[in-house]
C-alpha cells in the first residue's frame, strides 16, 4: 500500500498567515510542527518513506523538501499547474499504477490535523481491507459531525455494507456541498450524514477506470503522459499535456457521478483547520478554554476569541467571538462567524490591485 499526501492547496481562509508563496500546510497552526510535517509523521508508523508520495506544484516543491527531507526525489509528483484534485489524483494514480500495477493508495490532505493517530491508522487499515474485497470501489473516510458546520461538505450515507467489531462501511447516497445552517443542524442530528474530509483509499486502476468514464479529456492527457513515465521526455510531455485535463475537483468530476463509493465513519479527532474560526474551535476544545492567544497579547474580559499576535503588543478588552491575526505587513480583524469569508476579502484585495498582500 502507498500513501499520497496532497500538498498543492493555498489555504486562503487563513490569511494573512497563509500566503500564496507559503500556504497553510507549511505553518504550525495546531502544534509545534507544520501541518504537512505532522501529516508525514502520522503516516510513518504504517508506511516506509519510499511508500509515501507527495503531490504538489512546482511552487511548493522546494518548501516541502525542507519540511520533509526524508521523501526521495522520485516520490514527488509535480503538476505543472494546479488543475484541481481530480487531475492531481489521476496523475498520481497513473504514475503509481505504471510502476506498481494494481496498487492500493491512500490519498490524504497535507493540511488537516488529527488528535488520535492510532485510531486514524486503524481506520486506514480497515479501508485497505475493504479495497482488497471491493476492488472496484472508492473508499472515502467521512467524519462524524460534532456541530452544524456550514463550511464543510457532507456525505449522505445509506445502507450498511460491511461491519466488524470496530468499523462499519456504508453505501453513499449523495454528496452535499456546504449547506445552509438549518440543513447543517439537521445533518448533525441524523445518523446518516458525515463531514467530507477529503480522505480516500482506492486501487489505482479503479480510479483510472472512473476517469476514463467520466473525464475523457483528462483520461486522454494522462494516457499520453503515462507513455513517457521514466523517459527523458517526461517533463516535456507533462508540460504539454497536463493543461489539457478538465479543471475540476475529485468530488465534482468523479464522486458525484458514480455509485462505486463506500464510506467509513471516522472518529479520530479530525479538523481541516479550514478557517480561523475552526482553529479557535479546535484549539479551544484541545486546551479547554474559549480564548486562544499566541504572541504578545494581554486581554481582559474577553470570550470566545482567537488572538495571534507578534512582537507588537495586542491589548483587548471585552471582546466576544472576535478573531485578530497580526502579521508583519497586514492585520485581520473579523467576527468568528464570518471567518469563512476571508476568501472574499482576498478576492477584493486582488480586484483593488493589492496582490502584494496575497
Amino acid at each position: 500500500m502507498f500513501a499520497v499526501i496532497l500538498a498543492g492547496g493555498k489555504g486562503t481562509r487563513l490569511w494573512p498567515v497563509s500566503r500564496q508563496k507559503r500556504p497553510k500546510q507549511f505553518h504550525p497552526f495546531a502544534g509545534e510542527k507544520s501541518l504537512i510535517r505532522e501529516t508525514y509523521e502520522r503516516l510513518s508508523p504504517k508506511f516506509q518513506t519510499n511508500e509515501i508520495f507527495i503531490s504538489t506544484t512546482r511552487a511548493y516543491q522546494k518548501e516541502i523538501k525542507k519540511e520533509i527531507p526524508e521523501i526521495p526525489e522520485e516520490n514527488y509528483i509535480v503538476e505543472p499547474k494546479n488543475m484541481g484534485t481530480a487531475a492531481a489524483c489521476g496523475l498520481a494514480s497513473k504514475i503509481i499504477e505504471k510502476k506498481n500495477p494494481g496498487s492500493i493508495v491512500a490519498f490524504l490532505p497535507s493540511d488537516h490535523t488529527i488528535k488520535d493517530n492510532d485510531q486514524f491508522l486503524k481506520t486506514i487499515n480497515f479501508a485497505q481491507s475493504l479495497v482488497k474485497d471491493y476492488g472496484d470501489r472508492i473508499i472515502t473516510i467521512g467524519i462524524k459531525p460534532t456541530k452544524p458546520d456550514t463550511s464543510l461538505g457532507y456525505i449522505n450515507i445509506d445502507d450498511q455494507i460491511v461491519k466488524n467489531r470496530d468499523f462499519s462501511a456504508f453505501s453513499v447516497k449523495k454528496f452535499v456541498e456546504k449547506p445552509e445552517l438549518s440543513k447543517a443542524k439537521e445533518y448533525v442530528k441524523s445518523w446518516n450524514f458525515l463531514w467530507n474530509a477529503g480522505m480516500f483509499v482506492w486501487k489505482t486502476d479503479a480510479l483510472l477506470r472512473l476517469i476514463d468514464e467520466h473525464l475523457p479529456e483528462t483520461a486522454k492527457a494522462l494516457n499520453k503522459i503515462s507513455l513517457f513515465i521514466d523517459n527523458k521526455e517526461f517533463e516535456k510531455v507533462l508540460e504539454e499535456e497536463y493543461p489539457k485535463v478538465e479543471e475540476t475537483s475529485l468530488d465534482y468530476g468523479i464522486l458525484e457521478r458514480t455509485n462505486q463509493i463506500m464510506a467509513i465513519p471516522g472518529d479520530f479527532g479530525w479538523s481541516d483547520i479550514g478557517s480561523w474560526g475552526s482553529l479557535l474551535d479546535y484549539l479551544g476544545e484541545l486546551h479547554n478554554t474559549n480564548v486562544i492567544s499566541r504572541g504578545h497579547h494581554v486581554g481582559v474580559k474577553d470570550s470566545k476569541c482567537l488572538v495571534m499576535a507578534n512582537d507588537k503588543l495586542v491589548a483587548t478588552v471585552g471582546l466576544k467571538n472576535i478573531i485578530i491575526v497580526d502579521s508583519p505587513d497586514a492585520m485581520l480583524v473579523c467576527d468568528q462567524k464570518f471567518s469563512g469569508d476571508v476568501k472574499l476579502l482576498l478576492e477584493k484585495l486582488e480586484a483593488e490591485g493589492l496582490q502584494f498582500y496575497l
